[in-house]
């Protein structure tokens, strides 16, 4: 079954399939943005997208909106983007918030930072002041100030927020934060009680139903939507050439040859046009492959000019795991002046795994690049092979469980001079986390006293919108606390991080590696290993020979080496025996210190020269 996650991806997806539009940015808007949506809150999900630039060379332009029926609590729609550009000029309220929204869906690389910039050189506070204290108006008048009775939760945290909103703008002349609670900054004392007790009520209850009025809250909203109008506001401005260019980069018009770092694709990049090199990498081109190796592909592409000369920049493309990838020419000359292992290998691949070689790769002199930097380079990268190679050791033995534990698994309940488990402690009593209250303890980090009535809505123990988060409570005066608990913060910290870092490796590990480990079971990465001492034998054949080869005429050790032929403790002596001849041959060598910069350089202008004619 699909989380409401992946079903807002797949809604997204198939809204640019069936209507033939890109989707710039997707976000959540309303009350769940806010953060105080109710358990029947429909998902707001917002979005800006472009037609095929085809279409705005047209005499009648297409559609400016897309409109969704509601479908499993989905609610979305979105704006084209010259249709957002123009609110945007006036700093329309609804985009605003889309813009700084803190649940984003969907982002094309670099929207939210272009376009934040762009509000920031147009923005009116007067407008943006003006939407809210006319939305305040709004629900006070039509939902609150007409009806004497009970109200709902709803309208009046509609009216609270877009009269604090309003507030913020007069004050500080900036956009509004997203989060409710942000706004509440400065607000009376006395009336955050009622607040923390209206959001638990909004929180528990359906979009319909109604509570009693709260004197204190009509008295302060009724001063703050009838407030006087704040002057010498800024207007929206008449010329906005900066949106202008925004909206060209938006649809990739002008000249007709713009290209979005987005558009980098791996399949975009083996294209003849940007294709410099590809070859087959790692084991196939030294010699060690068995038949479960995978196929790796490292190359180099160049962007053009109309890209270069632009904003964004692009130094790599490369699939999830690494297997992969190809470099930008201008980050592949920098990796070859550091004396790269990778980089330097790629000037040196047997014939029989170049793929395509550009007739451009012929001005680079691999010799410019085989410096006394390599000893550094490539037994650095060994001694690191060697400490990853033990690694694995530890993820073997020490498996995490698949699901994540939870926070209340790291709160204990003081009892006599030790504690007990909140869960086991609240089962015995009967009482559940969500009706329980707390409240931080002075000069105590992260223990809480424990308050449970019937009769008092407290807000819980545990943050609805963030489950890593212990919340607070207001606590009516002279309430006794049932006892008190502390939360191992830290150490719930630890396991999230051990809990990830040990799945995203379960999830990208090499499951034919893996089962050699396993099977060895000699407690390391027998691929690294072998690994570690191809390198230290290349980087001794640099020093002295001044070449590369990377058909070692020792393979047949290297794959006893891979099939865990030998202890850990055996390779490691062998390697360190192996770093102190690299470091002899090194002292004697007549090769450059380090790779000569302008000569690098002048290649690289030859070699953007060349493809420009």
């Amino acid at each position: 079954m699909m989380s409401v996650e992946e079903k807002i991806q797949v809604m997204l997806s198939e809204t640019e399939e069936r209507l033939g539009v890109r989707i710039l940015y997707a976000c959540e808007s309303g009350s769940r943005a806010w953060g105080f949506e109710s358990p029947d809150s429909d998902y707001d999900i917002r979005f800006i997208y472009a037609h095929p630039e085809s279409e705005y060379l047209r005499v009648f332009s297409a559609s400016e909106t897309i409109e969704i029926p509601i479908e499993d609590d989905l609610d979305p729609g979105g704006w084209e983007v010259r249709k957002a550009l123009g609110l945007l000029r006036k700093s329309n309220g609804s985009l605003s918030e889309w813009l700084y929204s803190p649940i984003v869906y969907r982002e094309e690389p670099g929207f939210l930072d272009a376009w934040r910039a762009a509000y920031g050189e147009v923005f009116s506070d007067k407008a943006l002041y003006d939407h809210y204290r006319g939305m305040a108006r709004q629900v006070w008048k039509s939902a609150l100030r007409s009806d004497m009775g009970e109200v709902r939760a709803k309208d009046y945290l509609y009216c609270l927020r877009a009269t604090l909103s309003a507030i913020w703008v007069a004050e500080r002349r900036e956009p509004s934060p997203v989060r409710f609670g942000e706004l509440l900054v400065g607000l009376p004392e006395d009336l955050h009680g009622v607040i923390d007790r209206l959001l638990a009520h909004k929180c528990d209850s359906g979009e319909k139903e109604k509570m009693a009025r709260v004197s204190g809250l009509d008295d302060f909203l009724g001063v703050e939507v009838e407030r006087e109008e704040v002057g010498g506001m800024r207007r929206p401005p008449v010329q906005c050439p900066g949106l202008d260019r925004l909206f060209r980069d938006s649809i990739s018009l002008g000249s007709g040859a713009y290209i979005r770092k987005s558009s980098f694709t791996l399949e975009r990049v083996r294209e003849r046009d940007l294709l410099l090199f590809e070859s087959v990498a790692g084991s196939q081109a030294y010699g060690t492959n068995t038949p479960d190796s995978d196929v790796d592909l490292r190359g180099v592409f160049a962007a053009p000019d109309v890209f270069l000369t632009g904003a964004e920049c692009v130094e790599q493309v490369q699939d999830e795991l690494g297997d992969e990838v190809y470099y930008e020419l201008g980050k592949y000359m920098q990796l070859l002046m550091k004396s790269n292992p990778n980089a330097l290998e790629m000037l040196y691949m047997p014939e029989d795994c170049v793929r395509y070689r550009h007739p451009v790769m012929d001005l680079i002199d691999p010799s410019l690049f085989l410096t006394k930097q390599c000893e550094m380079s490539f037994g650095g990268y060994a001694l690191g092979q060697v400490k990853k190679a033990r690694g694995l050791n530890k993820k073997i033995v020490s498996p995490e469980p698949e699901k994540r534990k939870d926070l209340i698994e790291f709160c204990q309940v003081l009892a006599g001079c030790g504690g007990v488990g909140l869960a086991d402690w609240m089962r015995e009593r009967g009482i559940s986390a969500e009706k329980c209250g707390l409240v931080a303890v002075n000069h105590a980090p992260n223990t809480y006293a424990i308050f449970y009535d019937e009769s008092v809505p407290y807000r819980g123990m545990f943050s609805r919108s963030d489950e890593q988060e212990v919340i607070c409570s207001s606590v009516p005066k002279g309430a006794e606390p049932l006892g008190w608990m502390v939360c191992n913060v830290d150490a719930f910290k630890r396991h999230c991080r051990l809990h990830k870092e040990y799945w995203g490796w379960v999830r990208s590990r090499n499951e034919s590696r893996f089962l050699v480990n396993s099977k060895h079971d000699r407690g390391y990465d027998s691929k690294n290993m072998m690994h570690t001492l191809r390198l230290l034998e290349i980087a001794e054949m640099i020093a002295v020979e001044g070449v590369i080869r990377l058909r070692s005429p020792n393979v047949d050790f290297l794959m006893k080496v891979r099939n865990g032929d030998f202890s850990y403790e055996a390779l490691v002596e062998m390697a360190e025996e192996k770093m102190v001849g690299v470091s002899a041959a090194y002292a004697s060598s007549d090769l450059p210190d380090s790779v000569d910069f302008h000569a690098a350089n002048g290649v690289l202008c030859a070699m953007r020269d060349f493809l420009r004619y």
